[in-house]
């Protein structure tokens, strides 16, 4: 009998497992014997399970390997579920989640062993983050006659201030969030963001927070740590690769001209920000010792986004890189509701001149920062980033079950 006369014809479609079952899970192969039998070989939990059985079953030239079937006491096989397409489909990765699962955890456990308080922030809210570089994904709400425009979250950051601003002063959560417009192997539209703050601190015990979690978690993962542990500030290393003092107060046009010199291509550059980036990418990221775990601070102020300014004029924030990753971004977070405001509003106008979706400012947000927000200190961390990093994979995609091609 053809497969496709059994299926339709004979097969009991989809059959519950039957109590008397030696074995069940996906086949892999059965193959007769020269004593008139057959090896049954099964899959089942990534684990290859081989059966002696001394006669061919009932219909076992009908099965295909990827099929599901019981093996039953009396040696017959059920089909309890065909195999429709002739391509094999991926197997569930099983070791791989347990390991990440296991990441997870300590990265949880390092944090509550220094007392932070783990939040779950919204998946929807009104202010998906302003950085104007982002694209977004929206959606709507729709409650009777009421039409509010949400997004998906491109950072917690927003609602972790809040909660500062509410009484809280260590807290962290590792949360799902979502930006549009890129694939690569190191991006991913839904990814894992680590944020914690500390309130009435300063960017110093952020960093010492991030040592202690990359020596924590190597450690836990038996893996090698960095080989040097530093800091390095943006005019340093524009000095140092770029032959070239940077100020707080270079403008566009002096960095358009240092980019022709280092032949840079910035053809694509509309504002400041992307001359700064076009430069520190070529030219500075992409030389940093991939081995060290380097602090990057003192950025211009036309980069210092929700980070305080230093007396000298330069953006108190830093990112973190190692094993070639910018595994994080930290800001001494702007505390000051008028500042604060006048940048964001900055940065919405930045995103409707390159066109990009349209956002509005998180009242509720700025309400915050009005009751008062204390001088804080505050970090954003790749997961995903940092797991890369420790354990040398090399494509993002390689940490998901179902990740977007």
């Amino acid at each position: 009998m053809e497969r496709i006369d059994y299926l339709k014809t004979t097969w009991e479609s989809y059959p519950a497992l039957p109590a008397k079952t030696r074995a069940a899970g996906r086949l892999h192969s059965l193959t007769p014997n020269e004593k008139g039998g057959c090896q049954l070989e099964i899959l089942r939990d990534g684990i290859h399970v081989r059966f002696e059985l001394l006669q061919i079953p009932l219909y076992s030239d009908i099965l295909i390997a990827g099929d599901i079937i019981a093996l039953l006491e009396d040696n017959q096989i059920l089909l309890l579920a065909p195999s429709n397409v002739l391509k094999k489909g991926p197997l569930f990765p099983k070791e791989k989640i347990k390991k990440w699962n296991a990441y997870l955890r300590d990265v949880r456990d390092f944090f509550t062993e220094l007392e932070f308080v783990e939040v779950k922030t919204p998946s929807l809210v009104p202010c998906p983050g302003t950085e104007p570089s982002l694209d977004v994904f929206s959606t709507e709400l729709k409650v009777g006659s009421r039409k509010e425009k949400l997004f998906l979250p491109t950072s917690p950051e927003l609602h972790l201030k809040k909660t500062l601003a509410m009484g809280a002063e260590k807290v962290f959560e590792i949360a799902s969030c979502f930006r549009n417009g890129e694939i690569t192997e190191r991006h991913q539209p839904e990814f894992w963001m680590l944020e914690w703050y500390r309130a009435y601190a300063n960017l110093d015990d952020i960093k010492k927070d991030v040592v202690n979690l990359v020596t924590y978690l190597t450690e836990k993962l038996q893996v090698p740590g960095p080989q040097k542990i530093y800091s390095k500030s943006i005019p340093a290393l524009f000095q140092e690769y770029c032959d070239f003092d940077l100020k707080p107060t270079t403008n566009q046009e002096e960095l358009k001209e240092l980019a022709l010199k280092l032949r840079v291509d910035v053809r694509s550059a509309e504002t400041i920000d992307d001359y700064f980036f076009l430069i520190f990418l070529e030219k500075i990221e992409n030389q940093l010792p991939p081995k060290d775990l380097i602090f990057v601070e003192n950025y211009p102020p036309y980069q210092a986004a929700l980070a305080r300014l230093t007396p000298e004029g330069w953006g108190d924030r830093f990112e973190v890189y190692w094993q070639g990753f910018e595994l994080a971004n930290a800001f001494h977070e702007l505390n000051d509701p008028k500042i604060q405001k006048l940048r964001s509003q900055e940065d919405v106008d930045k995103k409707s001149s390159m066109h990009k979706e349209p956002i509005r400012l998180d009242d509720e947000f700025f309400a915050a920062l009005e009751r008062g927000l204390p001088p804080s200190g505050g970090i954003a961390l790749g997961v995903e980033r940092l797991y890369m990093a420790l354990t040398g994979v090399q494509n993002i995609a390689d940490l998901r079950v179902f990740p977007f091609q």
